[in-house]
């Protein structure tokens, strides 16, 4: 590789020291830099330098854009450097200098357009665990506008080969609209974790595609970082796959992670684990656990945000679900149906040290059946097969406990092109208002949005299309008490991407479902309540 900026003597010199041995310490590495992403942009664009032999900084380290010096918000020998377009730089080398020595002078950044306007400040912040751009996968990124006002978007990439790297550019999502975001196009080639500040309330989920879209998973995000985690479902069992993805969000701080399975072989710990600021890391839970069916536990010294991913029969179906922060004494599942060839599962997980009586009821079309109170030993997880106990219906569930629990319901079907699947947690209480991020009824997709009415009393829900192109207002449904209704989107509103938003005078759930391929794939993601 080429290195410029030493001259003849200099390096005559260098010869010297290392066969005479002369002085005390060893000449210092000489940086290099491979490359600069972006290579063009405005003042203030964040810059990732990637190379080699930058050591550990010290108060003499730098970067500079054509001399201009520059401030680096971290430091690393295997994930590079990343830092800022400066005040007063133009267009020119871009060269890191470190204990006296700097690097080649050939990466030239090209200084373009106006400066990047300061980052408003965030009314809200999302965080979404899993994402990926390499391997194959697709990952977009879903924002609803729930407001009448334009949303200013400043989004930051959490990334596990370099760490934190900000977006150049805000995003603008106007008022009660939708914007899509295809991250491939940001970032490419890296394992990631999305933050979203905005200057409005919105609503964020991420889908994920691979395998030319035979397949694909979706979540909605969380506002809420914490200190603790907890996923229900799970399992290694060949044709599964599990993985944990951790988000530490943390401009400084390293997350340190201990992590307890709750597996049908009893309870397994794991080593303490690390998790860098700004970085996303991901766990083969198979290789902590072995073949099992599993739930987890993360508790954190510092706020992380947790999703779990699985895959089964050679990735041919996948499915995905942010974790919950807490465990609660009543879930709600909007979801389920044990007809038109679906196979429902509902997973629960006591992560208590005592055991738990959890009451089960499945609101179906035909009204609403009450199960046997289920008793869970301290720190296990359980598995209900719903089409046993409701077989051949359409069913919400409701799931209540003496002490707090964890539920997740997923589901399964084969159009004849392999297994597919969805999963999604669920939510702890109704409400009046909820926002569904992701949804269309265009590119060959089918949406469907799933009412649940856990009252005595019919309630009356009116709903709105936050499309890309501003709000339409849909005919509203009846739910009757103690049961669920499907909404079709496409009979309301055909050919369109679409958020929904939902609004009732009486406390629901809901949840959207999406299909395509025939049915060969399929996502669904609870809904949002305003906070």
């Amino acid at each position: 590789m080429k290195k410029t900026g030493l001259t003849l003597l200099t390096a005559l010199l260098l010869v010297t020291l290392v066969i005479f041995g002369a002085g005390t310490a060893a000449a210092a590495p000489i940086p290099f830099i491979n490359n600069i992403v972006p290579n063009q942009g405005p003042i203030g664009t964040p810059v990732l330098i990637t190379g080699g032999s930058f050591g550990t900084p010290d108060s003499t380290s730098s970067v500079t854009f054509n001399g201009v010096q520059a401030q680096y918000f971290s430091w690393s020998d295997t994930m590079g450097i990343l830092t800022q377009v400066p005040t007063g730089a133009t267009t020119g080398p871009v060269v890191v200098r470190t204990q006296g020595v700097s690097s080649n002078t050939d990466k030239v950044f090209t200084v373009t357009g106006n400066p990047i306007p300061p980052i408003p400040t965030a009314a809200q912040t999302w965080y979404l665990p899993e994402g990926s751009t390499a391997w194959g996968f697709e990952t977009f990124l879903l924002m609803e506008n729930t407001t009448d006002i334009d949303a200013t978007v400043t989004i930051i990439y959490n990334t596990a080969q370099y760490g934190r790297i900000p977006r150049p550019q805000q995003l603008n999502v106007p008022p009660s609209s939708r914007v899509t975001l295809k991250v491939n196009d940001d970032i490419p080639n890296v394992d990631l974790s999305i933050e979203v500040q905005s200057t409005q309330k919105i609503v964020c989920e991420r889908s994920i595609y691979w395998n030319n879209r035979i397949e694909g998973t979706d979540s909605i995000g969380t506002t809420t970082p914490a200190k603790s985690w907890y996923l229900a479902e799970g399992c290694t069992t060949y044709p599964f796959e599990t993985w944990v993805c951790i988000q530490n969000p943390s401009l400084t701080s390293t997350a340190n992670v201990d992590i307890t399975y709750m597996t049908s072989h009893g309870v397994v710990t794991k080593p303490t684990l690390t998790v860098g600021a700004g970085q996303r890391k991901t766990l083969d839970v198979s290789k902590d656990v072995g073949q099992c069916d599993v739930s987890t536990r993360l508790v954190s010294d510092q706020n992380i945000v947790c999703e779990r991913a699985m895959y089964w029969d050679g990735r041919r179906g996948g499915h995905a679900s942010i974790g919950v922060a807490a465990p609660s004494k009543t879930w709600y599942l909007s979801e389920g149906s044990s007809a038109w060839g679906f196979q429902t599962w509902l997973l629960l997980q006591n992560p208590n040290s005592k055991a738990a009586k959890v009451d089960v009821t499945f609101m179906t079309t035909h009204g609403p059946v009450k199960q046997p109170t289920i008793n869970m030993g301290a720190n296990t997880r359980q598995t209900i097969n719903v089409n046993q106990r409701v077989p051949n219906t359409d069913t919400s569930i409701a799931v209540s406990s003496d002490i707090e629990v964890n539920a997740e319901r997923a589901m399964y079907w084969n159009n004849g092109t392999g297994k597919a699947g969805t999963d999604t947690i669920g939510f702890t209480a109704p409400s009046k208002s909820i926002y569904l991020a992701e949804g269309s009824t265009a590119w060959g997709f089918e949406t469907f949005v799933c009412i649940q009415n856990p009252n005595s009393k019919p309630a009356d829900v009116s709903v709105t299309y936050l499309t890309n192109s501003g709000a339409v207002a849909g005919p509203g449904c009846r739910v009757p008490a103690n049961s669920r209704v499907t909404i079709n989107v496409a009979n309301e509103l055909p050919n369109r991407d679409t958020s929904v938003k939902l609004m009732c005078s009486q406390p629901i759930m809901a949840e959207r479902a999406m299909y395509w391929n025939n049915r060969g794939g399929g996502t669904a993601s609870i809904g949002w309540v305003p906070q």
